[in-house]
């Protein structure tokens, strides 16, 4: 139930733990009081202070890709560096009329069953779970799984984060969250097995993901209104920076043991900042907690020395107090919320799909994996910094941005489908190049998504639908390194079209989605019903002004 004085729906939170009001004092909203205490209206150094604070309290969000993606590094296939060591190898070399380096392939050593370590060695210096394990031809299944079920993993926890975060807060789940992955991920440096490996990529994704959507939450809670567009975009481009920075580390070192080790050291070190900031006042107030939250709002005010808002200004907000079960049943009190809801889980179901498909594909276009994720990373950091993403969010708006930037991610994968097999280099055909512009699009598309679900969902809930909807992508995720064994049995132009049309479905959909542009974040459902301007009567969020 949602809990509220009769008088006027509010309750105040002033200077002292009670509802009297005096002449000077201010009424203000929680989202008001973010926008003033921050002081973001007013001075240009409070903005580089806000940025400043806002990208070292999510420097957790730079550790999103190490465990996503490091399989593509630590678990690599390549079937050209290997040599003969038996007699039956070296007769089929002989007897191989075709150019030599031919000869070395995945076909000659599938298609003759030829094994590692008795008819061949590896002759590459860096070492590859999968090679070691032998997780190559019929047993390929075994590394997709490896990749895949870290996200059954960060489905499971993330459906425990619909729990945790609207219960414990953001941050002790964020917290909790960090403790699994670090301290799974440096374990990793001791595994040997494929049977250990696979429970323990499950852990990485429980833990991984409540971290990402942690500081995704405190992020947008602790935001002023006027910088959620560009505090987005800033979020976004950490995931780039890790993602720079996992190819650093993974280029740097041979040893996929090592690999594990400096990412889980990395993650303990983006646990600091957590630790020191404070849990969102947003929250704190939602679960009736004046006391923290006032707590809060003074740490704030004392950074941004705006100490006499505090001091002159009451805040009304409003209190959320139903159980997980009541939070459900909101659904179908408020139906907007419910459609909201369905739209973007399906929105972020097709970015995740055509993003993992996409990202665990670059071994099969690109030769070189390094160069891929490289170029790959620097177009999702080119759409961010030259603006591209925010300018489409400003000027066309959260729901038009979702639909324009699935729309251009659509027309990429059909313009690769002609261009297949144009050879440019001996690393790059001129597909592999048209796909790295997939890239521009996926970061906006991602950007716009998340911003636009965190916006539209009631602080009360932000926890459940940002982490169910989070959810809803693991399961695209999952897909997504199964659709590369496609490669194997299907034209590659085939898996080219099946992506353009997964994204091409989303740029329908997105037309249902409701618009939070320039519009207050809610606290509770009841926010997304406002008084019609005519008749005095409810209506709901997204519905026309008549």
């Amino acid at each position: 139930m949602i809990s509220m004085d009769p008088a006027d729906e509010y309750k105040p939170l002033g200077g002292e733990e009670t509802a009297e009001k005096t002449e000077e004092e201010d009424k203000l909203t929680v989202e008001q009081m973010v926008d003033n205490t921050i002081g973001s209206k007013t001075s240009k150094a409070s903005i580089g202070k806000f940025i400043g604070l806002f990208l070292v309290g999510i420097a957790a969000r730079i550790t999103g890709p190490f465990l996503t993606f490091a399989p593509i590094f630590t678990g690599f296939l390549n079937y050209k560096d290997w040599e003969c060591v038996s007699e039956r190898c070296a007769e089929l070399a002989a007897n191989f009329t075709e150019e030599t380096r031919l000869f070395y392939s995945r076909n000659t050593i599938c298609d003759n069953a030829l094994t590692p370590h008795v008819d061949f060695r590896w002759t590459i210096e860096r070492t590859s779970y999968a090679l070691e394990w032998g997780l190559i031809c019929s047993n390929e299944d075994k590394g997709s799984n490896l990749k895949s079920f870290f996200f059954l993993g960060a489905f499971i926890g993330l459906i425990t984060g619909t729990v945790l975060f609207d219960r414990l807060g953001r941050k002790t789940t964020c917290l909790l969250g960090l403790t699994i992955s670090s301290l799974s991920c440096m374990a990793t440096y001791f595994v040997n097995s494929y049977q250990i490996m696979l429970p323990l990529r499950i852990i990485h994704g429980f833990g991984a993901f409540i971290v990402v959507s942690g500081v995704d939450l405190l992020s947008i809670e602790f935001t002023p209104s006027n910088m959620r567009n560009l505090s987005q975009i800033l979020s976004n481009a950490l995931w780039n920076v890790g993602s720079f920075l996992l190819v650093g580390i993974s280029y740097s070192l041979k040893d996929w043991h090592q690999i594990f080790l400096v990412q889980g050291c990395v993650l303990v070190a983006t646990a600091i900042p957590i630790l020191i900031f404070p849990e969102s006042p947003r929250f704190h107030l939602v679960r009736g907690r004046q006391k923290e939250a006032r707590t809060t709002f003074k740490k704030i005010s004392t950074i941004f020395k705006t100490d006499k808002i505090l001091e002159s200004t009451e805040i009304t907000y409003k209190h959320y107090d139903s159980n997980y079960l009541g939070q459900i049943k909101d659904f179908r009190r408020y139906p907007v919320m419910l459609k909201n809801t369905i739209v973007l889980m399906i929105c972020w179901l097709m970015i995740s799909t055509v993003t993992y498909g996409l990202m665990f594909s670059w071994g099969k276009l690109g030769a070189d994996i390094y160069q891929s994720l490289f170029f790959a990373n620097c177009g999702g950091l080119i759409a961010k910094v030259t603006g591209m993403n925010y300018y489409i969010m400003h000027w066309f708006g959260r729901r038009k941005a979702v639909m324009i930037n699935f729309a251009g991610l659509a027309s990429v994968f059909f313009l690769s489908i002609p261009s297949y097999g144009v050879r440019l280099s001996d690393t790059w055909n001129l597909d592999h190049v048209v796909c790295l512009f997939a890239t521009l699009f996926i970061a906006g598309t991602w950007a716009a998504v998340a911003l636009l679900t965190k916006e539209l969902s009631p602080t009360s809930h932000r926890g459940m639908i940002y982490c169910t909807c989070s959810a809803t992508a693991r399961i695209g995720a999952f897909a997504g390194p199964y659709l590369t064994l496609l490669y194997n049995t299907l034209d590659a132009r085939i898996v080219l079209a099946i992506f353009g049309g997964l994204a091409a479905f989303a740029t329908f959909v997105g037309f249902f989605n409701s618009d939070s542009t320039r519009k207050p974040i809610p606290s509770t459902p009841e926010d997304l019903l406002q008084p019609h301007p005519h008749t005095g009567h409810d209506k709901l969020q997204d519905e026309d002004e008549t």
